[in-house]
């Protein structure tokens, strides 16, 4: 029996799309500006809690979690896409994960050093990978909260969010489309300029397991691990930081080993003819072009003012 579809008007679509642009739109102004501009209001207005570590991040943490869940909690119910739909047990090991993130990092970190040179001539170099709302500070990264956000928290809300919740409603339009769509959304998240380029590809990759797995739960695991492996690296004693280099040459050894000796699973997405206007009409969405436009904004506000 052949499988039945049931063609959509346009203007269907485009109305499906601005659902989704609002959505991002009221997720960009609450998990991303309005943390920003507490920030500044903190540093101004009441120093005493931005010296209070504990305090400072306990209220960032609340402001994220909240204005991450809630958008893409409505998000997902409008849409009717259950949580079974991204997050059903999954037969890979732990091996076959712990395989894709070192695959994952050095791919990332090349993207970073390339990144970061271009970024370098205009001063907006970036730190590695950093989650949404959080930026590798080296005068924090022994606060406990602090590690726990980045290790723990911002991989399972980005995963939640970008790879269970936009993916899944995207992919209805075409699995190629929304895999690069999801990934163009997370990539301009972060918090600078040079991070955007090797976010955009773990985004791709994280992606293509979702698709792959039919669940979030190992893009969390491989995110939780990549977080880990960029924190250790981060918190490496100054005595033996010259030696960072070989450890991070081990790894890329490592990685064109799994590669070759076939232990690193590549995930491939057929692409569909029609996805060039999905495209167009996913990207002249006025929703979807204001959320974006919101996500690049707070991105050169934040580059201003570390700036100042």
């Amino acid at each position: 029996m052949e499988k039945k579809e049931r063609a959509v008007s346009r203007k269907y679509v485009r109305k499906q799309f601005g659902t989704i642009g609002l959505l991002l739109i009221i997720y960009a102004l609450f998990s991303l500006h309005f943390p920003l501009v507490l920030n500044i209001f903190f540093q101004e207005s009441a120093p005493d809690i931005v010296n209070d570590k504990l305090m400072y991040y306990g209220i960032y943490f609340i402001i994220i979690v909240f204005g991450t869940v809630i958008p893409f909690f409505f998000l997902r119910k409008i849409f009717h896409l259950p949580l079974k739909k991204f997050n059903q047990s999954i037969s890979a090991s732990f091996v076959d994960l712990f395989v894709q993130a070192i695959v994952f990092f050095v791919v990332c970190i090349a993207l970073t050093y390339i990144s970061n040179l271009l970024f370098s001539y205009i001063g907006m170099e970036g730190k590695l990978i950093s989650g949404i709302g959080l930026s590798y500070d080296d005068a924090n990264l022994s606060n406990p909260l602090y590690i726990f956000m980045l290790i723990l928290v911002t991989p399972l809300l980005e995963e939640y969010a970008f790879r269970g919740v936009l993916l899944n409603i995207l992919s209805r339009y075409g699995k190629r489309f929304a895999l690069v769509a999801s990934a163009i959304i997370f990539a301009l998240a972060h918090l600078n300029f040079a991070e955007m380029i090797p976010a955009f590809a773990m985004g791709v990759q994280l992606g293509k397991t979702e698709l792959r797995y039919k669940s979030i739960q190992p893009t969390i695991v491989i995110h939780v691990l990549f977080n880990a492996i960029i924190y250790g690296l981060c918190v490496i004693p100054a005595s033996i930081t010259k030696y960072m280099a070989y450890g991070i040459a081990a790894i890329v050894f490592i990685a064109a080993y799994l590669i070759v000796s076939g232990r690193y699973e590549r995930i491939r997405i057929k692409k569909l003819h029609k996805s060039k206007t999905t495209n167009i009409m996913f990207y002249t969405t006025p929703a979807i072009l204001i959320a974006m436009f919101l996500m690049v904004l707070h991105t050169v506000l934040f580059a201003y003012i570390i700036g100042r």
